[in-house]
């Protein structure tokens, strides 16, 4: 145990990583009796996650040049609400993008489950801001309400809602992203100066809110489809650590003019933010348009380097 504290206080020091995201990252480990341990391509893989004993989903790729020895760059990547972490490696649904794309540039993906699926719908993934929607029409008089804005969580066959999460949820659903990252870092040898933190719709929120609880843990960071109502928004942690917002003007779900304004107001306070709008782009997938990942991924390379 005391071998384990000093070598978090090390790392704390050697990184500037917080207690918090250090204790994070104890207990959890790579299976390394796995039958795809350290296999590439893409790859479903699983971890006990610290302090229970469940085993927590998230779905990888891993670049064909691997070679166990190198070490790549990383992108940690949070889905849309309710949905499985397979969800970002299926868009858009007629033509995946992320797999390829981590295979021609070299870098190796990894997209969470948020602990329980529940724990990740709009106000979820732990993040205290609401999000803002995109105005929508009155519903016609006697209409049933629709579910959660962007969902992908419909229950099959007409089976019952899942319950609904707890504060535990929640805070174990913002640490699963941190451990995922660890994880990752150990199994692959990823590049820890070159991590990188995205994700769409309430995943787009957990990437603003990961990027100002934890600076020090990410390279540069990707929100999609995520704003935030930011009057008390601490912009000034972000300082240092670039950010790129995308953003499909025909989203009918989230406001594209909420996540303008965060550029906005990012830039007035001193913070490196691009704004990249997908026109035409929905709210689902427009992140996930070959061009625009190109983009996304451009700007990672730009900025490789903590």
């Amino acid at each position: 145990m005391r071998k384990s504290l000093e070598v978090c206080a090390l790392v704390i020091a050697m990184s500037g990583l917080t207690n918090l995201a250090c204790a994070q990252s104890k207990g959890a480990e790579p299976d390394t009796k796995a039958s795809n341990y350290q296999a590439k391509g893409e790859q479903g893989k699983s971890y006990v996650f610290p302090g229970t004993d469940e085993k927590i989903a998230y779905q990888i790729y891993v670049p064909q040049k691997w070679d166990g020895k190198t070490q790549l760059p990383l992108v940690i990547l949070t889905h849309g609400a309710n949905q499985p972490p397979t969800a970002p490696f299926q868009r858009p649904m007629q033509d995946p993008t992320l797999a390829k794309t981590a295979e021609k540039r070299g870098y190796i993906v990894a997209a969470v489950t948020g602990y329980h699926a529940n724990a990740t719908g709009v106000g979820g993934w732990n993040v205290p801001y609401p999000m803002v929607q995109a105005p929508r029409p009155p519903r016609p008089e006697g209409a049933a309400p629709g579910g959660a804005p962007g969902g992908g969580g419909a229950r099959a066959n007409g089976g019952a809602p899942p319950p609904a999460p707890t504060a535990q949820d929640f805070e174990r659903a913002e640490q699963d992203i941190i451990n995922v990252r660890n994880l990752m870092l150990k199994e692959y040898n990823a590049d820890p100066k070159r991590v990188y933190l995205m994700g769409n719709s309430s995943g787009g929120s957990a990437v603003w809110n990961l990027g100002v609880k934890h600076p020090e843990l990410w390279t540069a960071i990707s929100p999609s489809a995520g704003p935030l109502e930011d009057a008390n928004f601490p912009y000034e942690k972000l300082k240092g650590l670039p950010v790129l917002v995308v953003h499909g003007d025909m989203d009918t779900t989230m406001s594209f003019d909420g996540s303008k304004a965060m550029v906005d107001h990012a830039k007035a306070k001193g913070v490196d933010a691009t704004w990249l709008p997908v026109i035409g782009g929905a709210h689902t997938d427009a992140w996930a348009q070959q061009p625009i990942l190109d983009q996304t991924f451009d700007f990672f390379d730009k900025h490789n380097t903590k």
